[in-house]
């Protein structure tokens, strides 16, 4: 075989063992609101579309190296940035729209502790601006059969603290986020694995509990996965623990307020990272972070698309948006404590009585699109925006109001908790209490800090909860919540809601190699979902981020997150 098949071979196999399904789920344009590629930049007068992603899939794994997913398509960098080459030095501040609340590497619920956190921990393998899987600390691994992976790692590689990594650092690391040390507590989308081995210094094995083709996105998503010195938190605080090998290292944290990262020196990505620093400012009024914007304070962050069109015209800035992967959604707790909303018919007619248009118009200046369980922008995995239009999520005033009579439910009361910042959840959530009282649902919304909102949504201390759900690595990651075995079912659902058709189809897809049939497996349990309603997704928003021009080769990640600060620099 020559050594161009065989590397064609390589990545046409690893592909599939990651997870991530090809390029299936990349960025794929949904249509009343096409958006543009992750790390498309457009004028600030006027945003772009870029061309969908073509769908693909790949075989089954045998061996992997580095994976890539070649039907992705990236629009254009800005002007400046594809003629200027990247300049070393200087820093920017980043404007967040929430609290990071902890710096715990394991289990953390809200994505706000990964916007710094994703600039300072690493994984195994990683993610490019398009989503392709490719080597991170460990330089290659193979799956010598569907219950095995091995990871070689990369040699010299130094934490922020000088220490080589190792095998050691892998295991300790695996079996802490398999059962995360408080105040982490998310075991919802680690992967099927039964033990991990240390082989030698710099190989590590995973023996799986069961085929399972979720580890390499599960790692390469790089929220729950990160790697971090043997024993870390014996050494220090977990809520204060920062020793990771990524790009930047954290220098400071002051809860509602900042937090500081400096450069790696010793970064093994050689030539990276360009900037010296980045300082993460907590700002969550969005009219304060504009104004910051504008006057120079920050250099970027993330914005609303109402106000998108106020910065159109100013030279100074630029805009990037993409369609995110966290789309909207009410959550409720069914746990057989007879509450009205325990009967299906009941979740039938709130779904029917939630205009989601309206929530567009109003929340997303039009912006956004209906969302399955996957959200519209996860390739062909979900059902697409006219169908769920059409059928799964028609607004039916009429219909509402019958199912509500069926069910002998006259009206009730419940608390709708809300993320205060930022502030679209709370948008919604007013939406729809105004559109429930149509069906004499009064609900008051109770807005709160996203620490305190975490810890109740983990734990299952609400009747509702308006929130999103994030990136995931792999389609059975958006489904999790329904596994009984799974931390999320648990708090939300145990002793109430359960469907037996979804477990066995649940556990028939999670390691299933043929991708067509896998295709089909989601398919009906999203129409189970969206049929029984135990969560009602909403809508599935463009994300924006402007940035003064001054920052080159930034991208919008659809994670949410801003992973594009890995390898932005600035101009001055």
């Amino acid at each position: 075989m020559s050594v161009m098949n065989r590397r064609v071979l390589l990545v046409r196999t690893a592909m599939a063992a990651g997870g991530l399904i090809g390029a299936t789920w990349l960025l794929e344009a949904c249509s009343a609101a096409p958006s543009a590629s992750p790390g498309s930049a457009t004028s600030a007068a006027a945003p772009t579309s870029a061309p969908a992603a073509a769908s693909t899939t790949a075989p089954p794994p045998t061996t992997a190296a580095a994976t890539t997913a070649p039907a992705a398509t990236q629009a254009a960098p800005a002007a400046a940035a594809a003629t200027a080459a990247p300049r070393q030095g200087g820093s920017l501040v980043w404007a967040m729209t929430s609290d990071p609340v902890t710096l715990a590497p394991f289990g953390v619920t809200n994505t706000s502790a990964y916007e710094p956190g994703n600039l300072a921990y690493e994984s195994l393998v990683r993610w490019d601006q398009n989503l392709n899987v490719l080597p991170a600390l460990a330089e290659s691994w193979e799956t010598p059969d569907n219950m095995t992976y091995i990871f070689h790692l990369r040699q010299g590689v130094q934490f922020h603290s000088g220490k080589e990594l190792d095998s050691q650092d892998v295991v300790y690391s695996l079996n802490s986020q398999k059962s995360p040390p408080p105040p982490g507590n998310v075991t919802t989308f680690y992967p099927k694995i039964a033990s991990t081995e240390a082989l030698d210094k710099y190989t590590v094995k995973l023996n799986m509990s069961q085929p399972d083709g979720t580890v390499l996105g599960y790692l390469a998503w790089n929220i729950y996965s990160h790697i971090v010195p043997d024993g870390l938190y014996d050494r220090t605080d977990p809520r204060n623990t920062e020793d990771g090998s990524g790009p930047y290292k954290i220098t400071e944290f002051v809860p509602n307020d900042h937090v500081t990262l400096a450069r790696h020196a010793n970064y093994w990505r050689t030539g990276f990272p360009y900037l010296d620093g980045i300082t993460f400012k907590v700002m969550t009024d969005q009219q304060a972070r504009v104004a910051a914007l504008r006057s120079g304070a920050v250099d970027g962050t993330t914005i609303s698309s109402d106000i998108i069109p106020t910065l159109s015209n100013d030279p100074n800035l630029k805009v990037l948006k993409t369609v995110t992967a966290a789309f909207r959604e009410l959550q409720m707790t069914i746990k057989g404590q007879g509450k009205p909303w325990e009967d299906v018919r009941v979740r039938q007619a709130i779904n029917a009585a939630i205009d989601r248009q309206a929530i567009i118009d109003n929340v997303y200046a039009g912006d956004a699109v209906f969302s399955s369980k996957i959200p519209a922008s996860y390739g062909d995995w979900p059902i697409q925006d006219a169908e769920l239009r059409s059928t799964f999520e028609k607004y039916d005033l009429d219909a509402a109001k019958k199912l509500m009579n069926d069910a002998g439910v006259s009206g009730f009361d419940v608390t709708l908790q809300a993320i205060a910042n930022p502030n679209d959840y709370v948008q919604i959530a007013e939406i729809v209490k105004s559109q429930l009282s149509k069906i004499n649902i009064n609900v008051t919304v109770q807005p709160l800090e996203i620490g305190t909102f975490g810890q109740n949504n983990s734990t299952g201390a609400f009747e509702w909860a308006s929130t999103g759900r994030g990136m995931r690595g792999d389609p059975s990651g958006y489904m999790a919540d329904f596994d009984p075995t799974g931390s999320t079912y648990k708090a939300w659902f145990q002793g109430g809601w359960t469907n037996d058709e979804m477990t066995q189809l649940l556990n028939a897809a999670l390691g299933n190699p043929d991708q067509a049939a896998r295709h089909a497996q989601y398919r009906r349990m999203q129409e189970i979902a969206l049929t029984d309603w135990p969560t009602i997704p909403t809508v599935d928003p463009t994300i924006y981020q402007v940035v003064r021009s001054r920052v080159q080769n930034m991208y919008v990640s659809i994670d949410g997150t801003e992973k594009g600060l890995q390898e932005t620099w600035v101009t001055s």
